[in-house]
């Protein structure tokens, strides 16, 4: 148990104190607190004597409908400065436009009951025509009730919104609102991802690992004091660890960024976005991933003789890997279809679409713990197949081949004591 804990931590210190760690957790920490602080930066760098001017919209109107015009005009909460144009029709109107004397020409005509209205513009902001057509709806709206003539009271009875809300059908069920929809939503779509990138990353290290101590024989005096079963269960927790200390300085990084930026939404994020309950399946569930997929890499990174070759070895897990993510995206929008409800009974698919039908779904209790039971058996059966060639793997030497790598691999694992 000594010589385990020895590979833990010598591994775990190697990693952490490589060049390699330490500026990319300086730099991605950089970067996360530079995001924190983005609106900061950008006021820096566009100074603050510059005011944002309005968008000037010249507004040729039709007969019949001048006092909409009007007010448009006269209306200056909007994000738009409205110019009655009287210079011409709609065609000068443009003219003008394109000689920069404005930026925008909305052209009206017909009826205030059947109204028409023409926005002519440049530019790949297709969300400026939708201000301008609220506008002129609002405007429209206001002149239709001034010719009702309808008061305050009657006008309030008209737009008062109704109080509309969700309820269960029976006493304990459940009914997801947008709300708790939405809060999932992002929730799942943080957590798969992240997923998804301490897999790939990870287990990457672990096989680049393997592969760089095999190639440079340093593996064969490894082997020679310690059991190639203790050496690799040591790396995958020594190369967990790291991981973990990374992850945590990153957090640190965004919590400085946060209190240097000075916002206030921390809060709102943790009410209204996190829903603490999933945190401790999440955190299972990346853990049981981990372990799934590092001791693959540590098999796979054992077959190869040198580190040029580990991501030909890896390609079949990464790409594992991948299409798991890919489901969990497609997932997202429809997670009670039958295909997403088989899969998450798949180990290699189980950390992402488990956690995806939890957090979009209700999941029963039991069937939980049958696919988290499944997963853990399957972490045991596999890392115990991966002890076996790997074993056998890290005496091996010569060009990559999988299927032969494999058998060659087992065979010298069983004699191998």
């Amino acid at each position: 148990m000594s010589n385990f804990w020895v590979i833990v931590g010598h591994t775990a210190e190697k990693r952490l104190k490589s060049k390699a760690f330490l500026w990319s957790t300086i730099i991605i920490s950089a970067i996360v607190i530079a995001l924190m602080n983005i609106g900061t930066i950008v006021d820096i760098f566009s100074g603050d004597d510059k005011t944002t001017e309005k968008s000037t919209v010249a507004v040729v109107t039709g007969e019949g409908i001048e006092e909409l015009s009007e007010m448009l005009v006269s209306y200056n909460e909007g994000e738009f400065n409205y110019v009655h144009y009287t210079d011409g029709d709609l065609e000068s109107a443009k003219q003008a436009a394109e000689n920069n004397e404005f930026d925008y020409v909305l052209g009206l005509r017909g009826d205030i009951l059947n109204l028409e209205a023409e926005f002519f513009g440049a530019g790949t902001d297709f969300m400026i025509a939708q201000h301008v057509r609220t506008d002129v709806q609002r405007m429209k709206e206001t002149v239709v009730t001034n010719e009702l003539g309808l008061n305050q009271e009657e006008l309030a009875m008209i737009y008062n919104p109704i109080y509309f809300s969700e309820l269960p059908l029976t006493e304990n069920g459940e009914v997801r609102t947008e709300e708790s929809h939405m809060q999932s939503y992002w929730m799942v779509y943080a957590l798969v991802f992240a997923i998804y990138m301490i897999i790939i990353l990870f287990g990457s290290m672990i096989a680049t690992e393997v592969a760089t101590e095999k190639s440079s024989r340093v593996m064969e005096l490894i082997v020679s004091s310690v059991n190639p079963v203790t050496q690799m269960f040591g790396k995958i927790i020594g190369i967990g660890i790291s991981g973990l200390v990374n992850i945590l300085l990153i957090v640190v990084a965004a919590f400085v960024g946060y209190t240097i930026s000075g916002a206030d939404y921390l809060d709102t994020i943790l009410r209204d976005v996190v829903d603490l309950s999933l945190l401790g399946y999440a955190l299972i569930l990346i853990v049981l991933g981990y372990l799934l997929y590092g001791g693959v890499a540590a098999m796979l990174g054992a077959l190869v003789s040198r580190a040029e070759e580990v991501n030909q070895a890896l390609q079949p897990l990464i790409f594992l890997a991948m299409i798991a993510f890919f489901v969990s995206m497609f997932g997202l929008n429809v997670p009670d279809t039958t295909f997403i409800h088989v899969l998450s009974y798949i180990p290699f698919f189980t950390p992402q679409l488990l956690f995806l039908r939890m957090g979009m779904t209700t999941v029963p209790t039991w069937e939980i713990i049958v696919i988290i039971s499944i997963l853990i058996i399957s972490v045991i059966l596999i890392n115990m197949l991966a002890a076996r060639i790997y074993k056998g793997g890290v005496i091996m030497y010569g060009k990559f081949s999988f299927k032969e790598g494999m058998k060659q691999a087992l065979r010298l694992g069983k004699k191998e004591k």
